[in-house]
């Protein structure tokens, strides 16, 4: 793995950012899961919006991590090989 300067990264910088979106993935579950618990406190609908806010919490950390680590590089290599190109 290299950095944005093209140089290697060191190990620390890759805990950083792996850990960071493990941390972003339990962020995102656990406040759309207590938002659906507030909600479901209010509608009187236990356990629908806790699970329906799991799982979109949990859609939207994995969404947010895969961006970061797949999307994220292919555009770049991209952006790369047509300004090597041009």
């Amino acid at each position: 793995m290299k950095e944005p300067d093209g140089r290697p990264s060191s190990q620390a910088s890759q805990v950083g950012r792996y850990g960071g979106h493990g941390i972003t993935l339990g962020l995102s579950i656990a406040l759309f899961a207590w938002l659906g618990l507030k909600l479901d406190a209010r509608l009187g609908t236990e356990p629908l919006f806790v699970l329906l806010g799991t799982f979109f919490g949990f859609g939207a950390g994995f969404y947010r991590m895969y961006r970061d680590l797949v999307l994220a590089p292919r555009e770049d290599s991209r952006r790369q090989d047509d300004e090597s190109e041009n």
